[in-house]
């Protein structure tokens, strides 16, 4: 494969050079050198994973074959038998993390269906509306209130009353029911939106934490936001993952201990292999946003020598979580011993099983298998 990548490169190269010295065939020569540019390209791609199916381990190879496992678990129907088909459900992620002691945002009101949303209930003036399922901001919207209503913290929405435009209700409904108003968390270092703290977990460890700032305007467009890696001592890993703005700015959260702590403790309570831990960095604590068992769909790239250290990272999870389910751990997630709060209505058909009110929850101390005296 590398030596026909070789061969494309050379031809192309000729092409370049045909094109600039031969004005009369330039058009077809043109059309010649952008069609090996698209097969150089394709190649290049088809020889990257290539290498990276046979150079073990590789975070972007274990990330989408575990894009592959989510994919088969869910078509399989029944998510009450897979821990990974249960993570997309933020309400149920959040009774989970009360469960260990984690906090969650406050919730000011829970609705079945998008057409029922209304804020003439909500008290305070600031709150984030949401479904239950959705990726990349899909489907939420920071508001805040103004005189005459509601308008998003970026500006770009604004309505008067208390009931949403039907431009917003469609855009809610592309996230997946209950739709829900939350707690509006204030950020410490005074930016309109907190801080993502995303830290990715391998079983109990973190292997990286990736801290995401959207615009100083609220915005909540991904292309405005600006991201610094670090790992979980808080040193900075540079840049490690092409197509983003970094900027290196970005200071080291004050209580990020708290953070990388909760975070292993509820990746170990998650059962799984590897999660994203999503987290907010308040002035109050380290308070849960979501947790992500295939970020970006599983397509996620990352230099050479750092895509290798995720992967043994990885790996050593997946050896850890092993070792815990053969000492007796039970399998799949486990609930911690701290009250919580349950948001979803009970289910109508029983046989449902997409539905989290039907799942079983198996309730352990936490001192059993999430802490690291464990």
């Amino acid at each position: 494969m590398d030596r026909q990548l070789s061969g494309l490169k050379n031809a192309l190269k000729e092409a370049e050079t045909s094109a600039a010295g031969s004005q009369s065939s330039f058009e077809r020569t043109l059309e010649q050198r952008d069609g090996l540019a698209n097969e150089v390209e394709q190649l290049t791609s088809l020889s990257r994973r290539e290498k990276l199916r046979r150079r073990a381990p590789s975070f972007e190879a274990l990330l989408a074959a575990y894009a592959a496992q989510h994919s088969a678990a869910v078509k399989a129907g029944d998510r009450s038998l897979s821990p990974m088909a249960q993570v997309p459900y933020k309400l149920r992620n959040y009774s989970l993390a009360q469960s260990h002691g984690v906090r969650s945002p406050y919730i000011y009101g829970v609705w079945a269906s998008q057409t029922d949303v209304t804020l003439r209930d909500v008290s305070v003036d600031r709150v984030v509306l949401k479904g239950d399922g959705g990726h990349s901001a899909q489907g939420v919207f920071p508001l805040e209130r103004t005189p005459e209503g509601w308008r998003s913290t970026d500006g770009s929405i604004e309505f008067a009353g208390d009931e949403l435009p039907d431009s917003m209700r469609r855009a809610l409904g592309k996230a997946r029911a209950p739709f829900f108003a939350e707690e509006f968390l204030e950020s410490p270092s005074g930016w309109a939106i907190p801080e993502d703290v995303k830290l990715y977990c391998a079983y109990g460890e973190v292997m990286q934490v990736y801290i995401m700032r959207s615009s100083k305007d609220g915005s909540m467009e991904r292309e405005k936001f600006s991201s610094r890696f670090l790992d979980a001592g808080g040193a900075s890993l540079g840049e490690i993952r092409n197509g983003l703005t970094y900027d290196e700015t970005i200071g080291v959260p004050a209580n990020y201990s708290q953070l990388v702590e909760s975070a292993e403790h509820l990746s170990r309570a998650s059962g799984l292999p590897f999660v994203r831990v999503d987290m907010y960095a308040t002035a109050a604590g380290p308070v849960l946003g979501e947790l992500t068992s295939v970020p970006s769909g599983g397509k996620q790239s990352y230099i050479e020598r750092h895509d290798k250290a995720l992967g043994t990272s990885w790996v050593n999870g997946l050896a850890r979580l092993e070792r815990d389910l053969m000492r007796g751990r039970p399998f799949g997630t486990l609930f911690g011993g701290h009250e919580y709060s349950w948001w979803y209505p009970e289910a109508s058909d029983p046989k449902n099983m997409h539905h989290p009110s039907n799942w079983s929850r198996s309730h352990m101390a936490c001192e059993d298998w999430c802490t690291t005296s464990n």
